[in-house]
């Protein structure tokens, strides 16, 4: 049935659809207890949901939901005094005790709120019950990913979509979080953006005592000012940022994770076929050294005789194998895939392009069209030279800057690719002339003193100091500045590897986010969404030396990757794919470290780094890298169907259903880990050969 409303409906009490608040509220929180009743400015926290969500226009009633606990008999009293309707049901069965509130006051369209969120917003809940009827969805919520504040959680469904989670849902997390059913794939579901942008994640909901402290001192703020909203709590914010952080480092939905804990089977997952993939894989060794053309695809990187091995096709975030199994996948082509698989604007673009032919005799508009919008887009950008792969442009820009400061040495932090002047100065250094080896200097990233000593060991000889500008690892206050002040002292050019940070940390890149602009920048990757373009941008002067250099290859100019790169960057500006892929990343990343810490495996599994590109970091009891640890989560991850190697590469394309299926997948597989980890012999638990390392970068 649509759910959709025409004007006059709205405005016809006859046809206007019974909307009613559920407000569930429970005195038996884990973490702080009676918190539902705690007074806030005078009054009980409750009070203030109940009487903030009764300002919304679209609702008829407001309804708290609590269970028949003793433990809960004071919040039916508090009702009763206050003339708060309340309705009492199972304690543990939450998704029952909506279902029967619902349903005793004839509700058609049922809003989600809980009752630890005391600055709920009156405004926000009309904008998503509106969106609700405007999209005629099934569930519609603002926290499918975050946009607003943690604590402004609305979701609105249908009763009948309400029933059927009832009658179907049968695990304890569904029963007992009320809507993960409504939103596993089976509805028609959307997420309301805000339309204020927040620059950090917001914790406004209350679940520990430092969140009821933050809570108190923002009602005492608007004290006698009974409807503040959103953008005032915001402006006071931004005016007192220290308050904010008196809860800033709490994870959100603990107590979900918890449950997805709580009911995770442990042991070995069975085997997928792999009959195929180990077919190919033989074919393959015949005909490929090594069977791949990249290292880190290749079939040493994962528990052979349990992952796959060649796949076939992709869509979204997910890939199927040569044998038909389907992972949803966080490699996503070793970072490219920017917006999914088989994006279809991206493919649409491509497809034209190709039907008027795509490699010319001569340059093609589209050159100088796409390197006029990046000298827009990206700070240091004033002229641009595109190539093929992330090595191109890297050693493009190495040798522009060698021709243009008439140096040899070069100082890099970080993975650069593999052309020599970098890939000698790593283990892989086979067949890289020692010559050149001695040319290429690393140094460690964060550490500027260790740059400037490795400086000054060979004064006047560096052309250039190349480096990631992040990683795994945000740069200290000041270091980027650091950085380029000490190359522009030692006469080098600083140039910045964005091969990865590149438009995954927004469309300026690294350097828009730090706010350091270097003489020149390499972008890939996901440039294309996976068709291979990459580019060195870089101030004028230093970029006219391409002229003279030699950096010219038949397919630099090839314009079906470049028509692949518009669709990009169009995607980019004009929707919220990136702001969608943080916070999903955000949810995947508190997620895993949460699911570790509850398996008693925090000191040996972490996930660090930024929220669209985070790593995952394997340990042994010493605290050293373990491969051991590292392979036996990748043999339960991938036959649970989750691809991975040691970084979650997120994409606009993984949504909330995917990012919570994967939770579920880590839930099993580290409390499976954490048992077979207090084995004497954990290795004994391997059904193939151990992962083996290509080298160590970062």
């Amino acid at each position: 049935m649509e759910n959709r409303l025409t004007a006059a409906q709205v405005l016809d009490p006859k046809t206007t659809p019974m909307v009613v608040a559920i407000v569930q509220a429970r005195m038996s929180s884990t973490r702080l207890p009676g918190k539902v009743l705690a007074e806030v400015a005078g009054r009980p926290m409750l009070w203030h949901v109940v009487n903030r969500v009764s300002r919304a226009r679209w609702i008829k009633r407001v309804i708290v939901a609590t269970s028949e606990n003793p433990a809960d008999d004071s919040i039916a009293r508090f009702c009763a005094q206050e003339g708060i309707a309340c309705s009492r049901g199972s304690e543990t069965d939450v998704l029952d005790r909506y279902y029967q509130a619902a349903r005793e006051y004839s509700a058609d369209v049922v809003v989600r709120i809980t009752a630890d969120c005391p600055l709920i917003d009156p405004v926000v809940v009309d904008r998503v019950v509106q969106s609700f009827f405007d999209k005629g969805c099934d569930y519609i919520s603002n926290a499918l990913h975050y946009t607003y504040p943690d604590g402004l959680d609305t979701e609105v469904f249908s009763f009948a979509a309400l029933r059927q989670a009832w009658q179907e849902a049968t695990r304890a997390s569904e029963r007992e979080h009320v809507t993960p059913y409504l939103r596993a794939g089976k509805f028609r579901i959307a997420n309301v953006e805000n339309d204020v942008k927040i620059s950090r994640p917001l914790r406004w909901t209350v679940d520990e005592p430092s969140d009821l402290d933050f809570v108190r001192r923002v009602f005492a703020a608007f004290s006698g000012k009974k409807d503040f909203g959103m953008e005032d709590v915001l402006d006071y914010l931004n005016m007192n940022p220290t308050i904010q952080e008196l809860n800033s480092s709490i994870t959100a939905n603990q107590g979900y994770l918890r449950s997805l804990y709580d009911e995770a089977g442990s042991g070995p997952a069975p085997p997928r076929p792999l009959e195929k993939s180990q077919s190919w894989l033989r074919r393959s060794q015949k005909v490929i050294p090594g069977g791949a053309q990249t290292f880190s695809k290749g079939h040493t990187q994962y528990v052979e005789g349990v992952a796959p091995l060649f796949l076939e096709r992709g869509k979204g975030c997910r890939v199927w194998d040569v044998d038909g199994n389907e992972y949803i996948d966080f490699v996503q082509g070793l970072l490219p895939n920017l917006l999914g698989y088989a994006h279809e604007g991206v493919n649409a673009a491509v497809a034209r392009q190709l039907s008027e032919g795509h490699s010319f005799s001569l340059p093609h508009p589209l050159e100088v069209e796409l390197a006029e919008r990046l000298t827009r887009l990206v700070p240091c950008a004033e002229m641009v030279r595109f190539g093929k792969n992330g090595s191109d442009a890297t050693s493009g820009a190495v040798r522009a800057a060698r021709a243009f400061t008439r140096r040899d040495h070069i100082a890099c932090c970080g993975y650069h690719g593999w052309q020599d002047w970098y890939i000698g100065s790593t283990t892989r250094n086979a067949g890289v002339p020692g010559a050149v080896q001695a040319l290429t200097h690393s140094f460690p990233y964060n550490d500027a003193g260790a740059l400037e000593k490795l400086l000054e060991q060979q004064p006047g000889q560096f052309a250039a100091v190349i480096m990631e500008p992040v990683n795994f690892t945000a740069p200290h206050p000041g270091y980027l500045q650091q950085v380029k002040e000490l190359s522009q002292k030692h006469g080098a050019l600083l140039i910045f590897d964005e091969i990865c940070s590149g438009f995954h940390f927004g469309l300026g890149g690294a350097q828009k986010r730090y706010n350091v602009i270097p003489d020149m920048a390499c972008f890939g990757k996901a440039m294309g969404n996976g068709f291979p373009i990459a580019c060195v941008a870089g101030r004028r002067d230093v970029m006219k030396t391409f002229e003279d250099i030699f950096f010219s290859f038949t397919f630099g100019g090839e314009v079906a990757s470049m028509a692949a790169a518009m669709t990009v960057l169009d995607v980019l500006e004009t929707t919220d794919a990136l702001a969608r892929m943080e916070a999903q990343g955000r949810v995947l990343q508190d997620g895993f470290n949460t699911l570790a810490k509850l398996a008693g495996l925090s000191d040996r599994l972490v996930c660090v780094g930024h929220s669209t590109w985070s790593l995952i970091k394997f340990r042994d009891a010493d605290g050293k890298d373990s491969l051991l640890l590292r392979s036996l989560v990748s043999q339960e991850l991938v036959k649970r169907g989750v691809l991975s190697l040691v970084t979650h590469n997120l994409t606009a394309a993984h949504d909330h259903v995917a990012v919570q299926q994967a939770l579920e997948v880590y839930a099993a597989v580290f409390k499976t880990a954490a048992g077979w980890l207090e084995d004497p012999d954990p290795a004994r638990f391997l059904e193939g050969k151990m992962i083996q390392p290509v080298f160590r970068v970062r």
